[in-house]
């Protein structure tokens, strides 16, 4: 450090040079703690997974370490005039940093999130939950970090010209500016191709936001799907180690009963609307309910059309769509459909070439249909497909139907943010139409079966993948409709009834594998759903998209997102009392949301 003369302008370059070396160190500490992040998520499955977990932890931190001297140490070597009390008090505010560090490791292991606001209110009262007393352990790190800090604060100050005689400081900021570029760059090129070593490790670290330009890629025709889907196959999906689904290995009767030779068929429409249910807008399906089992309060495991299938498949809470897609683990269910040699017919109005079809629910089928995986259809072509492969179909086979019918129009739910109260009437009219013409396909598909002979001996299961409120979807009023889609069930042998109690996506997965696929195992080893014929009733149902997570219960409707955001209105749409959240309902919720965790 070259002196000037002037007092101020050297003190406070010797501050900031000073700052440069602190956050180093300091960077080499938080990369140590950090390194639990790898631990509790697991290894990847891949040498280049490996590395990039490695290399991005560094580039990360780097860029954090780099934000943290900029807002921090930087302004304050001006503000504060006194050396020995701006060094005292930035090691009391990096121990408190790395104290939190600490604590959200901890969190990240027990829940698999990062710390936010919400989780911060369970510190708070750890009365009602077990597991926050080995988290306020971690409290007692503060003044232990504080003394450390104090050292090396102290140390860097004593050596801080020996430091810069080194002129080691540009070699070292180049390498871990490499490091920051290359965990953006590489994790472009996995995202594009469907890396799923490394897209998986997205938010293994707090405050990661990986770059990804796949659609800038694609209107470049760089990348298109046929590459994409060419790119998927190639990797070898294997069991990763932070999953444990199903908990244990299932069993099944042995003696199959007269319920177990029912062919199923599966029919799921787009954005479908509980209140579209009536004789206006699905006559046939209005009057075909009648004959059947009405579910009047059912809702999709999502808001959203992929994790709403992803919940019928699987029986599992939106937060394992990453762990099951990224590597093709496909759900209980198709296994034990395969296992009874089922005879799949899978045919969807936009194609396979989605993550809730050829990365999660289909993964380990092979059909003519999923082959041409990019074809995407209309309602009423998907529907002349269904009916020429089951025409061809030996009725010595069980067969597994499943039918996708999608909006034709998606824009005029997709957009509501952008649509004024007009817009959303006219789109509110224009859905309706969408809707009887999906009927119309209903109606066909049910036909199809009473020529054939087989109503009688198939267990026809109708439904929407989600809703759609026309409401601002930023509006948690909009989670009133969000979720909120029929079920109408034909199953031979019951009688027709319409149950009222709150039922869920998630429900069906544990009702055949328990009724039709005779599995002894009880449903929380491989679902957070219950069999649709047991009548008891549950506290809540879980729904909601990837970043926030909706709770249904018979009074309020609760909303809380991985930012920690919390809301809650009642059935009418009114807000309620933010104060007087359920503590031990939301532990409960997390508690689940974390069931198949490994760790």
């Amino acid at each position: 450090m070259v002196e000037t003369g002037n007092k101020f302008h050297d003190k406070v370059s010797r501050l900031i040079g000073w700052g440069h070396w602190f956050t180093l160190f300091n960077l080499i500490i938080v990369s140590l703690i950090s390194l639990r992040y790898i631990k509790y998520s697991g290894l990847s499955d891949s040498g280049l997974g490996i590395a990039y977990q490695f290399i991005s932890l560094i580039g990360h931190f780097s860029f954090v370490s780099a934000v943290f001297f900029g807002i921090i140490l930087f302004p304050l070597a001006f503000a504060i005039p006194s050396q020995r009390i701006y060094r005292i008090t930035v090691s009391l505010i990096s121990a408190l940093l790395i104290s939190f560090l600490i604590l959200d490791t901890q969190i990240f292991k027990l829940y698999n999130f990062h710390l936010n606001p919400l989780l911060w209110q369970f510190l708070q009262q750890p009365e009602q939950v077990e597991e926050i007393y080995s988290i306020r352990l971690h409290y007692i790190s503060i003044p232990i970090l504080f003394i450390i800090e104090l050292f090396i604060s102290a140390y860097i100050w004593k050596k801080q010209r020996f430091l810069q005689a080194k002129s080691v400081g540009k070699p070292i900021v180049t390498f871990l500016l490499s490091t920051f570029l290359l965990t953006h760059l590489v994790f472009i090129w996995a995202d594009a191709t469907e890396y799923r070593p490394i897209t998986q490790e997205k938010s293994i670290y707090p405050l990661s936001y990986p770059m990804t330009a796949r659609t800038f890629l694609k209107e470049q025709g760089w990348l298109n799907d046929v590459q994409l889907f060419e790119h998927i196959n190639k990797q070898n999906p294997n069991k990763v180690s932070g999953i444990n689904y199903p908990k244990e290995p299932l069993t099944f009767n042995t003696i199959h009963s007269s319920t177990t030779d029912k062919n199923i068929l599966l029919l799921t429409v787009d954005a479908l609307r509980a209140d579209m249910l009536n004789t206006d807008n699905m006559p046939f399906l209005s009057q075909l309910s009648q004959q059947g089992i009405t579910f009047k309060n059912h809702f999709s495991g999502a808001s959203t059309r992929e994790q709403g299938i992803f919940s019928l498949f699987y029986g599992l809470p939106n937060r394992y769509w990453f762990d099951m897609t990224l590597n093709f683990i496909p759900p209980v269910l198709v296994n034990r459909l395969v296992q009874e040699q089922y005879q799949f017919g899978l045919f969807s109005s936009i194609g396979f070439l989605h993550p809730e079809f050829l990365q999660s629910s289909f993964s380990q089928i092979e059909t003519e249909e999923l082959q041409h995986f990019s074809a995407k259809n209309n309602d009423q072509l998907t529907t002349q497909k269904w009916q020429a492969w089951l025409s061809k179909q030996s009725k010595d086979h069980h067969l597994f139907s499943f039918l996708y019918y999608g909006q034709l129009e998606q824009s005029i739910y997709k957009e509501s943010d952008r649509q004024t109260l007009a817009d959303r009437s006219d789109n509110m009219t224009h859905y309706q139409q969408q809707v009887l013409a999906v009927d119309q396909q209903i109606k066909e598909v049910i036909a199809t079966l009473q020529q054939n002979g087989q109503l009688a001996n198939t267990i026809v299961i109708i439904t929407g993948t989600h809703a759609a409120s026309f409401k601002k979807t930023s509006n948690i009023e909009s989670a009133i409709s969000d979720a909120h889609v029929p079920l109408v069930m034909l199953w031979p042998g019951k009688q027709p009834a319409v149950i009222n109690r709150m039922t869920s996506h998630v429900d069906i997965v544990p009702t055949l594998m328990q009724n039709v696929l005779g599995t002894t195992t009880t449903a929380d080893q491989y679902s957070i759903g219950q069999d649709l014929f047991n009548p008891n009733e549950r506290q809540y149902l879980l729904s909601g998209d990837l970043d926030n997570y909706i709770i249904y219960q018979n009074d309020k409707i609760t909303q809380f997102s991985n930012r920690g955001e919390i809301n809650s209105i009642n059935w009418q749409g009114d807000s309620l009392d933010e104060d007087n959240v359920d503590v031990t309902l939301l532990i409960d919720v997390l508690s689940k949301m974390r069931r198949f965790n490994n760790n």
